[in-house]
């Protein structure tokens, strides 16, 4: 055998080249449940039905010719690909031939090992059927959507970067009876294709797009196929896009039956999900609260509530809730809305201190004490409630000493006084070192912030820069507090330069804009 015929043979597309076949990878689990398919190399269950024949050696054709078919005839799913060898054959030395042989015939035909290369890789980059392909690995210029349909190819372009991309971008907005139409009837014809579309990585783009695009007919459609498996679409990375354009674009009275598909789930598994806790929170702020007033009741539960919070995605489902519920005072529905965030804040109020010593729910206390308008009332209850009486050993928490804080920021000057007077008066020195609870706060870690935020305060109320309209008397007192502050930082000054907290309390003092009444001696702290 010559060399030409002996390389031939070597480079057959079915024959094994340092015990490998070179052709498309296997295909991945049907319908792509789990929406995992990446762009490099792993293909999903829809792809092009082109694949190599296995001939014994002989020359293959793909099934789709290099011309698409024209558009008409009835709509056939393609067959999935099937003709990759589950395992790699075991290389075989009459196959391989002498490595001195192979490695002169490959260095004289690089032509053929480079467009057999780029074929490889094309297929490892694409889905798309290879008629549809150009030299870039894009979609060619002259493909249309008819080319699509009429050569069944419409799933393995929705599953492909660049096919989705294309679909996107040439996808009728409106119903014409033609093509616009025929497209979403074969997406939607097939439910478990459809929500396997749902899932995909790039699948998903194009259904919203038909969502954003469907008329009430095609909407009514698009729910019924959603609803029968509401929760799983939810959590998963890729579905739970569509769920959220669906409730933002279909009709209220379907986006509401979406809603009401979660009534009965596990709602605090959705609310801390990652992908999940996004469709709560935009049923929340999309829907009106009929549609969703059954998360506020499930959230009255404390264990609910408290696995909820205690959550990074959590807190801020309950966080939405309350924004939601305390907007708009002047509506009508307000009567409503404020009947159940009465019934959230209840148990908020009764779980403060455990929530405010968490990671993430500290957030939620915190988001409560910072609103304003309605949610004044319940910023007080949590203040006296939870706050005060505890401040001194909350400041010294790493979670809780952010609640103390935006407590001394927000509240009204008749708690903000109170809280003052605890931290200066309310507190026994201990016995042994008689230190009080501001030598405690000084050089607490966490502690020191709580008294740079008390001395914020005593500054804005001395240059009447105040939220709240003071009279001279209560001006007087904040002067003297901020004068104590002033004496015991003198005092300990050499102490405090060691820590960096106690630094930041000196940095406090010394940017404060109040003159001479701030100011240390010449040298004192340097």
């Amino acid at each position: 055998m010559s060399q030409q015929n002996e390389l031939n043979t070597l480079m057959a597309p079915n024959k094994p080249i340092n015990g490998r076949i070179y052709e498309s990878p296997a295909p991945s689990q049907a319908h792509n449940e789990s929406a995992n398919a990446t762009f490099g190399g792993c293909f999903n269950s829809y792809n092009s039905s082109w694949a190599p024949s296995k001939n014994n050696g002989q020359s293959f054709t793909p099934f789709f010719q290099s011309t698409p078919k024209q558009y008409g005839g009835p709509f056939k799913h393609s067959p999935w690909r099937n003709a990759t060898p589950s395992y790699t054959p075991r290389r075989q030395a009459s196959d391989l031939g002498p490595v001195r042989l192979r490695l002169i015939d490959l260095e004289l035909n690089d032509t053929t090992t480079s467009s057999l290369n780029n074929s490889h890789n094309r297929s490892l980059r694409s889905t798309l059927p290879v008629w549809a392909i150009d030299e870039n690995g894009g979609v060619s210029e002259s493909v249309t959507l008819k080319d699509v349909l009429a050569n069944e190819a419409l799933i393995e372009f929705a599953t492909d970067k660049n096919g989705c991309r294309f679909l996107q971008e040439q996808y009728p907005a409106d119903s014409d009876g033609g093509i616009h139409d025929d497209i979403f009837r074969r997406m939607v014809e097939d439910r478990n294709l459809f929500l396997s579309m749902c899932r995909n990585m790039f699948g998903n783009f194009f259904v919203q797009r038909m969502i954003e695009c469907s008329n009430n007919e095609e909407q009514e459609i698009v729910m019924e196929h959603l609803v029968t498996d509401m929760y799983t679409l939810c959590l998963d990375k890729s579905a739970c896009r569509v769920i959220q354009l669906a409730v933002q674009k279909l009709d209220t009275h379907l986006a509401s039956r979406l809603a009401a598909e979660l009534r009965d789930s596990d709602l605090v598994r959705l609310s801390i999900d990652q992908n999940g806790n996004h469709v709560i929170q935009k049923i929340i702020k999309t829907l009106p609260v009929s549609a969703w007033d059954f998360v506020v009741k499930f959230f009255c539960n404390d264990e609910n509530l408290i696995a909820v919070c205690q959550d990074k995605y959590g807190c801020r489902v309950v966080q939405s809730t309350i924004e939601k519920l305390s907007e708009d005072p002047e509506l009508e529905c307000y009567s409503q809305r404020f009947h159940l965030l009465q019934k959230l804040m209840v148990g908020i109020s009764r779980n403060c201190g455990q929530l405010a010593s968490n990671e993430f729910a500290n957030y939620v206390v915190q988001h409560v004490i910072n609103c304003g308008g309605g949610m004044e009332t319940f910023r007080d209850i949590i203040i006296e409630q939870c706050l005060l009486r505890n401040l001194l050993s909350m400041s010294q928490e790493k979670y809780a000493s952010h609640v103390v804080e935006i407590a001394f920021l927000r509240a009204p000057h008749r708690l903000a006084f109170e809280m003052m007077e605890e931290i200066f008066e309310g507190y026994i020195p201990h016995p042994e070192t008689n230190r009080d609870a501001l030598d405690i706060l000084l050089f607490h870690q966490y502690g020191n912030y709580v008294i740079q935020q008390m001395i914020n305060i005593c500054c804005n109320a001395i240059l009447g820069r105040s939220e709240h309209h003071l009279e001279q008397k209560e001006i007087e007192q904040y002067t003297k507090w901020l004068e104590r502050i002033k004496e015991r930082v003198s005092r300990n000054s050499n102490r405090l330069e060691r820590f960096s907290s106690g630094k930041k309390i000196i940095e406090a003092l010394q940017a404060s804009s109040i003159g001479t009444l701030m100011s240390p001696p010449a040298g004192q702290y340097h």
